[in-house]
């Protein structure tokens, strides 16, 4: 069976990042088309690893963000090694890296030096802080810079302890912008025969999706706090506990919305209340609002709840857990769930490109390799003789 043509077919990128961000830029890449080869170093590797859960041995994390990639081992610390990737680079149209800044120029692989050598090379450095400026140099995690950006202090209940959000998404955010700056730089060489650097940075991700929160900041000088599941701009809109215990999510986002929600808990009075009418009073008076809309709805269980609301045309959702979202028949009809052929756990399900195109079928065309896998293969089409990678594998450069 022939596989359908994707964008990114015949784009080699050498991938020299591991753990969260670069690694799923790499893998958006892959489930475009692309040719993604996986550098990792030959004491650790990718630390990815080691994230539990582990299947057989095999982390879900290291699997779910290195699909469509073939691997290769290289010691960056051997010169031999050094000299290996600047030559996979001149045949790359792509290299990621995300090595804490000033990493990769004391390898010898610098963006000046690698450009110098492959003009259209698109180079994008993933880091914390960003290439410049008093921060550049520092190690950024995740949880670090969801508390340096500001994002950890407005995460949580009012009045209750800073809180990490459960979700990787500066990292994962991080990558998918790198993606599109990446497909954007290939656009660009198109017209210009040139390549870049693409610099992405967790700081700025944070400042992006910090959105209207920090425009509203800049603009009127209003710092955000913590509202626990509620909006800062919108009243009602948070988590509600029912009767039973179970709780459901209320999106009463507009005033028309409003004058439904109250009319279907039977609070008709509170849809013409001067404090409430209207959305920029109901945010004013947020506190008395919602104290009498959880008392109104701790009086119902939450299916039935679900059922009224329905009816009324009133947006709300029960609070699932992962493991509920996943088996819900919603779920199964969308192509974010793929299968993958893996050579120790067999036919897998595994999360894959979250977008749908109707003409393009992105998949998981390659299991996540094992360490050093495709060490041979790769540099024999990079044109090294089977001597010459027999030496370099004597010599501890490569594995």
């Amino acid at each position: 069976m022939t596989t359908p043509a994707l964008s990114l077919d015949g784009i080699r990128v050498l991938d020299l990042s591991r753990v969260l961000a670069g690694p799923f830029c790499g893998a958006l890449l892959g489930d475009l088309g692309a040719d993604v080869v996986k550098v990792e170093d030959p004491q650790t590797g990718d630390e990815s690893r080691t994230w539990p859960p582990h299947k057989d041995g095999e982390a879900a994390g290291y699997l779910v963000n290195n699909r469509n990639k073939r691997g290769i081992v290289v010691d960056l610390k051997a010169p031999e090694g050094v000299r290996v990737v600047r030559r996979l680079a001149r045949r790359a149209d792509v290299l990621i890296e995300n090595f804490r800044t000033g990493t990769m120029e004391e390898f010898g692989l610098a963006y000046d030096t690698l450009a110098a050598e492959n003009p259209r090379l698109i180079y994008c450095s993933v880091s914390a802080f960003g290439r410049t400026g008093p921060r550049a140099q520092g190690a950024g995690y995740e949880a670090l810079m969801q508390a340096f950006s500001g994002i950890m202090s407005i995460t949580g209940e009012p009045g209750g302890p800073p809180v990490r959000c459960g979700v990787s998404f500066l990292d994962l955010t991080t990558g998918i912008l790198c993606a599109f700056g990446i497909v954007t730089a290939l656009l660009d060489r198109e017209r210009t025969g040139l390549g870049q650097r693409v610099d992405g940075s967790l700081l700025e991700t944070a400042v992006g999706l910090l959105n209207f929160q920090a425009e509203g900041y800049l603009l009127a000088g209003a710092v955000p706090k913590a509202l626990g599941s509620s909006h800062p701009a919108l009243s009602p809109y948070r988590n509600f506990r029912c009767r039973d215990g179970q709780w459901v999510f209320i999106a009463g986002a507009n005033d028309r919305l409003w004058r439904r929600l109250v009319t279907a808990l039977g609070l008709p009075a509170m849809a013409d209340d001067p404090r409430f009418a209207i959305n920029i009073e109901r945010v004013e008076h947020r506190r008395e609002l919602e104290s009498a809309l959880e008392e109104a709805i701790g009086g119902h269980d939450r299916d039935a709840l679900l059922k009224t609301l329905d009816e009324a045309g009133v947006p709300a959702t029960p609070v699932n857990t992962v493991d509920q979202m996943l088996n819900d028949p919603q779920t199964a009809t969308r192509s974010v769930i793929r299968r993958m052929r893996h050579p120790k756990l067999g036919d897998i399900p595994v999360v894959g490109m979250p977008l749908g195109f109707s003409r393009l079928r992105p998949d998981v065309h390659r299991h996540a390799p094992g360490r050093g896998e495709h060490t041979d293969e790769v540099l024999a089409e990079a044109g090294y003789s089977a001597a010459e990678i027999a030496d370099l594998r004597t010599r501890k450069a490569v594995v």
